[in-house]
Parts: C-alpha cells; sequence; structure tokens
C-alpha cells in the first residue's frame, strides 16, 4: 500500500478558529492548545506540510487533548458514537478512544462530510495509510476494495488528504487502538438516499462484527450559543429516537453521514445510548457571547433500544409586513436581504426546527385593488418562495389588514399560500372554521387557534367552541396567535389579560399576541405561557427604537415541558438580526422585570423549562 502524510490538522483548526471564532482572548483552559495549534500556521511550506506529523507539537497537542478527557467506565461493548471533527472539542474524541480501547476492534469506519463538495464521487475513500504523530494507521484495504468493486465509492487520495472530518480523527485512533484498521468514507451533501441504502446493505454483509462505527458530525454552526441550544435540544431527541424522516431538518454538517451511521446501529440492534457528551465552543473557549460557534454532541451506542421521547419544536416570529418601505428595500436589495443576517451562514438560524410561523400582516393578494383604507397592504406573491426558502411553513392571517385587499385579495392570497405548500389560518373579524388548523408537527399535533381582536372583540363562547372542537380534531397541544392591545403601549391592557386567563382556562396551552408593533411582557399563567406582543418582525416603523425591536421564540413541546427560548432582536431598515450579546442581555434582563414569572427563571441562555 502507498504511504501519505495527510498532515492538514493544524491548518484545518487555524481555519475553523478564523471562520467561528474573532475572539480577543483565549480562556485559560485553552492557551495551551491555541498556541499548538498556531504553531502549524508558521509551518504553511509543502515541504513543513509534508512533515508535520512528525513534529512534536501536533503530538504535544493531542496529547493535551487526552489530558482533558472525562474518566468513563463503560461495561457494555459500544458499538458507534457520533464525535466532532472540530478540534476545540478535541476531549470528547479522545474520552471517546480512551474508553473503547479496551475493546481493541480489528476495523474503525469513519463516516464524515466532504466539506468543499471535491471529487466527482458522491462517496470517497482512500486506500493509502494515514500517517499521523502517532505513527502510520492503516486503512483496512480488504474492505475498501469490496466497496469499490461494488461501484460503491470512489478513490481519491486527494480529497480524502485535504478532509478533517477523516484527518482531524485518525491520531486519536492510532495513540489508542496501534493495530486497528480505518475504513474512512466521506459522504457529499444531498447524496441521494438510495445511494446512501445501496452502501448501508454492503457494510452490513462485509464489516466484521468487532466494528465500531464512528459519524464524524459537528452540530450548530455559525449560530450563538442560545440559537445552537435551541437547535440542538430537537437535534439530540431526533437522533436518539432514529427519526430519519427528520434528519434533513436538522442543523448538522452531514445528514447523509448521520443517516448510515443511524441504520447501522439500527441493524446492529444498538440502538441504547450508554453514555453521551455535549459541548460548544463558546463554552470551551469562554466566550458566551461569540456571534459564531458550533457545538456538539456525542451519544455512545450499545446493545438495547432506542427511546421514544415525542417532541416538537416551534419558532415564532411577530408581525411581518412586505409592502411600503420594505417593499422599497426588497426592490433595491432583493428578498433576501429582509434575512440574511439572521439567517447567518447557510441559512442556519431557520435550520434545526419542525415550523416556523409569523403574523402576516397583509396578503398576497394578485394585484392591487382601490380601497378607502388609509392603510392598506399588499404583498408581491413571488415573496412567498423567499419566505419558503427560510423555512416558514404556517402564518397567522388573524389581524386587522388580512381584508386590505377585499374578499377577493384575501382569497387570491390564500391560494397563493396554498399553491406553495404553506399552511395558514385565521381570519379578520369571523371566528369559524377557517380560524382553525390542526396539524402534524414533529410528534405532535398541534392545533393552531387565529383570532383577531383589534376590531370585532373576541367572543370567548365562540372560541370556547372552537377549543373543544381542536381537542376533537385530535390536537396534543392548542396555541393561539391573537391581535389584540394597544399600538405602541410595552405593557398589556386589562383586557388582554383577562382574555388570555380564560383563553387557558379554557384548554389553550400557549397564548402567541401581536398588533402593538412593540414588545410586551410575558406571564406564566397556570404553567402556560403568554407573549403578549412579539412587536415588529419585518416592518418600516422606522420612527422608533422599539417599533424596530422584537422578539423570536422557540418553544419545544414534550410531553411533561414546554422547553422556552428567547431571542431579543431589532431591525435595521426592516433588516432582521439577532441583538449583539451585551444589548441583548440588558434588553431581556429588562424584559424580564416587567413580565409576571411565578416561580420559574429563566437562564443565562434566555432558556427556561413550563412543567406540563
Amino acid at each position: 500500500m502507498k504511504k501519505t502524510g495527510i498532515i492538514i490538522i493544524g491548518l484545518f483548526v487555524v481555519a475553523t478558529l478564523a471562520a467561528i471564532f474573532t475572539y480577543k482572548q483565549v480562556s485559560k483552559t485553552n492557551v495551551y492548545n491555541y498556541s499548538l495549534i498556531l504553531k502549524n500556521d508558521e509551518k504553511n511550506t509543502s515541504e513543513n506540510t509534508a512533515l508535520a506529523a512528525e513534529n512534536n507539537w501536533q503530538k504535544e497537542m493531542y496529547d493535551n487533548y487526552f489530558k482533558q478527557a472525562k474518566t468513563v467506565n463503560i461495561t457494555e461493548t459500544i458499538q458507534g458514537s457520533i464525535l466532532p471533527h472540530h478540534l476545540v472539542a478535541g476531549y470528547i474524541p479522545a474520552t471517546f478512544f480512551t474508553e473503547i480501547a479496551k475493546q481493541k476492534p480489528s476495523t474503525i469506519v469513519i463516516i464524515g462530510p466532504n466539506h468543499f463538495f471535491r471529487g466527482e464521487n458522491p462517496i470517497i475513500s482512500t486506500t493509502n495509510d494515514q500517517l499521523t504523530s502517532y505513527g502510520n494507521l492503516q486503512v483496512n484495504d480488504g474492505l475498501i476494495k469490496k466497496l469499490l468493486n461494488d461501484g460503491l465509492v470512489g478513490i481519491d487520495e486527494t480529497v480524502i488528504a485535504k478532509e478533517h472530518s477523516i484527518t482531524a480523527l485518525t491520531p486519536f485512533i492510532k495513540k489508542t487502538l496501534p493495530n486497528t484498521k480505518i475504513l474512512p468514507l466521506i459522504v457529499k451533501y444531498q447524496t441521494p438516499t438510495g445511494t446512501l441504502e445501496s452502501l448501508f446493505n454492503k457494510l452490513t454483509d462485509i464489516l466484521p462484527s468487532d466494528a465500531v462505527i464512528i459519524a464524524s458530525i459537528d452540530f450548530s454552526h455559525y449560530m450563538t450559543w442560545e440559537t445552537a441550544n435551541f437547535h440542538d435540544e430537537l437535534t439530540r431527541e431526533v437522533i436518539k429516537n432514529f427519526d430519519y424522516s427528520r434528519i434533513d431538518k436538522l442543523d448538522i454538517d452531514s445528514p447523509a453521514s448521520l443517516y448510515i451511521f443511524l441504520k447501522l446501529m439500527e441493524h446492529n440492534k444498538t440502538q441504547k445510548v450508554v453514555y453521551e457528551l455535549g459541548d460548544n465552543a463558546a463554552n470551551i473557549m469562554n466566550q458566551p457571547g461569540a456571534k459564531e460557534t458550533t457545538s456538539y454532541f456525542s451519544p455512545w451506542f450499545v446493545k438495547g433500544d432506542k427511546t421514544n421521547n415525542k417532541i416538537a419544536s416551534v419558532l415564532f416570529f411577530g408581525d411581518m409586513m412586505l409592502d411600503r418601505n420594505v417593499k422599497k428595500q426588497t426592490d433595491k436589495n432583493g428578498a433576501d436581504y429582509l434575512f440574511t443576517k439572521l439567517a447567518g451562514q447557510e441559512n442556519r438560524f431557520f435550520l434545526g426546527i419542525d415550523e416556523i410561523s409569523a403574523n402576516l400582516e397583509g396578503p398576497f393578494a394578485n394585484s392591487r385593488r382601490a380601497t378607502t383604507k388609509s392603510i392598506a397592504f399588499r404583498f408581491e406573491p413571488k415573496l412567498i418562495y423567499t419566505l419558503k426558502k427560510y423555512n416558514f411553513s404556517i402564518f397567522t392571517l388573524a389581524n386587522n389588514h388580512s381584508l386590505d385587499m377585499g374578499k377577493a385579495g384575501f382569497a387570491e392570497g390564500k391560494a397563493n399560500l396554498a399553491k406553495a405548500g404553506i399552511n395558514f389560518y385565521g381570519q379578520q373579524l369571523y371566528i369559524n372554521n377557517d380560524s382553525l388548523l390542526v396539524k402534524k408537527v414533529g410528534d405532535y399535533n398541534i392545533g393552531y387557534i387565529g383570532l383577531d381582536d383589534t376590531i370585532t372583540k373576541v367572543d370567548i363562547k365562540k372560541v370556547k367552541l372552537l377549543i373543544d372542537q381542536t381537542k376533537n380534531n385530535g390536537a396534543n397541544f392548542i396555541v393561539t396567535n391573537i391581535h389584540w392591545g394597544e399600538e405602541y403601549k410595552e405593557i398589556s391592557n386589562t383586557n388582554q389579560r383577562n382574555l388570555a386567563h380564560q383563553l387557558i382556562d379554557a384548554g389553550v396551552d400557549v397564548i402567541i399576541g401581536h398588533h402593538p408593533h412593540v414588545v410586551q411582557e410575558m406571564e406564566i399563567y397556570k404553567n402556560r405561557p403568554i407573549f403578549y406582543s412579539l412587536g415588529n418582525f419585518i416592518f418600516d416603523q422606522y420612527f422608533s427604537v422599539s417599533t424596530q425591536q422584537s422578539l423570536a421564540v422557540g418553544l419545544i413541546f414534550t410531553d411533561k415541558k414546554i422547553s422556552t427560548y428567547v431571542f431579543p432582536l431589532k431591525g435595521i431598515n426592516s433588516q432582521a438580526q439577532q441583538m449583539e450579546y451585551e444589548i441583548g442581555k440588558k434588553y431581556f434582563e429588562k424584559w424580564i422585570l416587567k413580565s409576571r414569572l411565578g416561580n420559574y427563571k429563566f437562564d443565562e441562555f434566555k432558556h427556561l423549562n413550563i412543567e406540563l
């Protein structure tokens, strides 16, 4: 076999750190690692790169990861794990490989992403041994040849040599399992499921019984620590539930690798998580306010059954208006302008969620109509596909602008949303069957009720009948979106509070309020959250600071709790974005002071669990 020095780990870490952290300081516990990483940048020549694996600095770096490893003692045979290739969290793979060293598996399979879409084949491997700072790590030639003979992989040494989802992990293996061989596989994003199934089927035929499977996957990318926590809560349960239908929704860097990994665990009847580690780069680097982070989750699988913990996540925004000065902004800058700052790289803010909702403050009518209204909105239907791009999936239409283009314009707007596959419910003036929608979200049926209290006051008797109907239609949870309150008032009024309590007494689980154009307080009443107003999400009321501030609320539903995340947002010329860390922290603290939470308290991540 050929031997090649795959010495890019240091460069990979430097590039990753540069992309993910622009910090001025590094935590004391990581200064040692960081200084070692930077040494490789000084050796950036082809000659030094070829020799870097033999350099003492790299060995010291990995030795230090092992010093940071957790002490674990698992008595069961570990069949596989998900491990990070982002070496800021190097202690996680060090912990895992230290533990499985006693198993002495003959082969370790590493399945990871092809980050840069290099090479011609959807799945790529190598026949070259991997040179690490601990010595030469052999590949399993026999297994690779079997995959190659069936046309399931392509061989591309250059691509593997530059792919850190493999090379970041090989030194851990060589140090702890010097005689073990590896089967490295990298998979391109959006590789067809049929191709993945073919690889899975072949692997089940050829892998030795003692093989350990590794999915080399990093989790939430480019987001704040708080956002990553919201995304990861769903991701962890989807993985442990072996819910293949939701893999593509997750905020991870290789859905394809995860799919193959879970299929292999299922085939081997090793679906029980015996141990798990989780972390975030912001925590490791002691930078809680980092704008961009990476998160990590490492479950270890042994013989046993999967979990069956039901879960559903929904992200709620406030008022969305796409006419007037907002239209001028999109005409000038393109429709993506409204969301790109919030979305971040690869639209990550809008990933890792089952459902995304907002109050649609006007119709997607086909044409503008004459009207006597002084303020009448009409949105371009082509913008619907921009909303779909950012994973908006449901809108409440129960507000005082739904009929701005008349009944015909309202009907056209609903037809245009339906054509794009976006759900909606609610209407101006009336409470009837159109006010209700029950749909499957994740593992639950969620009933949405849309109410408008701004023109015709809500008849609670009619709403109670609607709530009963929602329950009869199989809803596990009921969410009411309601247009109410006084414009520009930052505290709810007595009518709002009384109505909110009546709704919850009647069986509503969550209340999301709109219309005041500013953020109002939160209340927890009988263990149910009430958000009186989320404020302007996308709007053009540039005349004050408060009308350009809003909240996004992430809710994760389970049988035992509603896990609640709050994200302070701001708009600049109708462009939504998260508030800077310190500004958002102070804003949130003031919001908490005017809220009524009872015995509940948000943690440092603007998160709390509401027990059911």
